[in-house]
């Protein structure tokens, strides 16, 4: 009797989770659809005359156009922007048959600025378009394979990983994280599909074959999840944004597309940052080409693997339930909206590396992990990555790496395997870079874009002048990033001060040490709010101190073993209240930027599908983003350490005086008396945006 009622009471427990299972199912389904019947829009307007406009959201339309006028000769879409009005769209007309031609908004198109005119051969416009429908362009196939991939991966989770409340959460977590992805599927469906089935393939493996347990997988596709939806809000290169307007995660992009393309960096582009942060953005244009969605992808991996390295690090010191809830909780910290930035900078990509060499570290010094050969050579690959990114980053890695070896040689063990292993791993890194530039016969510029540019860069004081610029620099740091400071102040006083987190005075102090180089090779020249990045990551250490106090003396109740899932939404919002990125999300945008002005401009004024471009001492690069742009030479634009480097504006001067380029952009011309007498005189302007105090001319070659 007892035996079949507890047969009863399972089958019961297991309809109820199937149950539950497919109402989450259900339920992302009705948002797609519900989402897509929003998005529909299909408007017929009859004898359209000159003065009526309309309004458009961000999309793709398809606009038809019909005109019984044998005068007419084209057809001219108009809309208004910083109070002139700019050519959307031209076509060509034929009397009594329609044209059709497709129309992208990135960003939304309000005040009735929109209007359709017909014009004669001269130029002229006639009194009306007879008539005019625009629809909304729906991905309805890609919608379709979407959903089901989706369901896939659901069916792949819930059974695989046997069910359970555990698994249901995270079913609806994972329909939550698919949501963000659904516009970039629709950008590189083909590719998004082997990409995702690649990763789960990937997990199966590690999962069946590799010996990893089912709940580090389930909690991995948790933290991936959840990076997924918070960096949808969080970083302007996902879809929620019209473009990421960072002029620096521009440059990174322009160059990778450009590597795809068969360009060198610093022989062909040049910039002063590392070659692996190229090849990054060369790996995210080849996922989705001509967007940021790739470098959100990449963020996103990026930043699940730092989740997974800090839940590492509080598993030391806490049990599985507190670990998971401490790293959750992270979230709020890490990606401060202060210095995230726009997203996309060489620091956010190398914070996993700080995690995980930061784990490996501790532990070491817990006497949770001895650190041999495998660790040692992942530690070479990790700090061969961060120097090739940014190698001022990498000084703080080898004083924690160093304090291992340190510690070990003290203790009279033999560390020549380690040793060889660590260097294998950084000289395979260096190996594969060098041997990359080689191949293009461009080491020499390597060494000159990478090396000999930003040892000029520094601007190099003295003494006095470098002392006092680092403390006013880290009071600003402070300043900026007070809660995140204060925490970590409290990790370093917790840790230097208690034996409970650390016993060894070898470890503590290695980790103050590290710190403190970090923070001095950081802002001894100067303070970029991003660069705050790295010094967040030792919030961990903090909140591991306030956890081990609160848990000691004010929690007394069991934390139930779904925490994790409990907390991701509230600390989500929480997230949203500090980083507000999400204010400048395309949805809430009024109206064109200057970059979808001058993209316009170029596609209407453009002699053939490529575009070179020449950004004349200025760094405006995310015209570089737009589909066909190719730089004009290899100084392109202007970076800051131009000043630092007169070759770069000789350069861009010679440029001008041989046309070089096909489109000249130019901040403030009137700084240039010269420069039409130089070669300007070879172009003519399409475009002067005059705003708030920004003056930018867009000039084309004459034909």
């Amino acid at each position: 009797m007892r035996r079949q009622s507890e047969r009863c009471w399972s089958d019961m427990k297991e309809k109820r989770e199937r149950i539950l299972s497919i109402t989450i199912v259900l339920c992302f389904l009705f948002v797609i659809l519900g989402f897509l019947g929003a998005g529909y829009y299909d408007r017929t307007f009859y004898t359209l005359g000159p003065a009526q406009c309309f309004s458009l959201d961000r999309g793709t339309y398809k606009v038809s156009l019909d005109a019984e006028s044998p005068e007419g000769d084209s057809f001219v879409v108009y809309y208004q922007v910083n109070g002139q009005e700019r050519i959307l769209a031209r076509a060509g007309a034929k009397t009594g048959v329609g044209t059709s031609f497709t129309v992208h908004l990135p960003s939304n198109i309000r005040n009735d600025s929109v209007r359709a005119v017909l014009l004669d051969a001269a130029g002229r416009e006639l009194p009306q378009v007879d008539a005019m429908r625009i629809t909304r362009v729906l991905p309805v196939s890609q919608t379709v394979s979407y959903l089901v991939l989706y369901l896939l991966i659901v069916l792949f989770l819930h059974k695989g990983f046997g069910g359970g409340g555990a698994s249901c959460l995270l079913t609806g977590l994972v329909s939550a994280g698919m949501l963000p992805l659904y516009p970039v599927y629709c950008a590189a469906p083909f590719r998004m599909t082997v990409i995702i089935m690649t990763g789960m393939s990937l997990l199966f493996l590690v999962w069946r074959k590799m010996g990893v347990s089912k709940e580090a997988v389930i909690r991995y596709v948790f933290f991936l999840s959840l990076s997924l939806i918070a960096l949808f809000f969080c970083t302007q290169s996902s879809p929620f944004y019209a473009r990421n307007p960072w002029d620096d995660v521009s440059i990174y992009y322009s160059i990778g597309r450009g590597i795809t393309q068969g360009y060198v960096p610093y022989r062909d582009m040049f910039d002063h940052k590392g070659p692996v942060v190229f090849f990054l953005f060369a790996l995210a244009h080849l996922m989705v080409p001509d967007c940021f969605y790739g470098v959100y992808l990449l963020e996103s991996l990026s930043f699940s693997g730092l989740l997974a390295a800090s839940y590492g690090i509080y598993r030391l010191y806490f049990e599985e339930k507190m670990a998971g809830a401490l790293t959750v909780i992270s979230m709020v910290f890490l990606l401060d909206g202060s210095f995230l930035g726009y997203g996309g900078s060489c620091e956010e990509f190398t914070m996993v590396i700080y995690g995980a060499v930061l784990y490996g570290y501790l532990a070491y010094f817990t006497g949770r992990k001895d650190c041999k050969v495998k660790w040692m050579a992942g530690a070479g690959v990790l700090l061969g990555l961060s120097f090739w990114m940014k190698f001022n980053m990498t000084v703080c890695l080898f004083v924690l790496v160093g304090m291992v070896f340190l510690h070990k040689l003290l203790k009279r063990r033999n560390i020549l395997k380690e040793l060889a292993a660590f260097s294998c791993g950084f000289a395979g890194v260096c190996v594969l870079v060098a041997g990359y530039f080689i191949c293009a016969d461009s080491i020499g510029y390597l060494k000159n874009g990478y090396f000999d540019a930003n040892l000029a860069y520094a601007d190099v004081k003295t003494a006095g002048e470098s002392l006092a610029l680092f403390f006013q620099n880290v009071l600003m740091a402070v300043c900026d990033n007070p809660g995140t400071s204060l925490f970590v102040l409290l990790g370093l006083i917790g840790f230097v001060f208690s034996s409970r987190f650390l016993c060894h005075w070898m470890g503590k102090a290695g980790l103050v040490s590290a710190f403190a180089l970090l923070v001095g090779s950081t802002y001894i020249s100067y303070a970029f709010l991003y660069y705050y990045c790295l010094v967040a990551v030792f919030v961990i250490p903090g909140i591991i101190t306030a956890a081990h106090v609160l848990t000691k003396r004010a929690l007394k109740k069991q934390i139930p073993k779904e925490a994790a899932f409990y907390l991701a939404l509230p600390c989500l919002c929480v997230l949203l209240f500090f980083n507000q990125n999400h204010r400048d999300g395309a949805v809430f945008s009024k109206n064109f930027t200057l970059c979808d002005v001058c993209e316009k401009e170029i596609e209407n004024a453009a002699k053939g599908p490529e575009k070179t471009i020449l950004l004349y001492h200025n760094h405006r690069v995310q015209m570089m983003t737009f589909a066909g742009m190719r730089p004009a030479a290899r100084y392109y634009f202007a970076p800051n350490i131009s000043k630092h480097v007169p070759e770069i504006n000789e350069e861009q001067d010679r440029y001008i005086h041989e046309g070089t380029a096909e489109f000249v952009m130019v901040d403030h011309v009137e700084l240039y008396p010269t420069l039409m007498e130089w070669g300007l005189y070879q172009y003519e302007q399409i475009l002067n945006w005059e705003l708030e105090g920004e003056s930018v001319q867009l000039y084309c070659r004459r034909r």
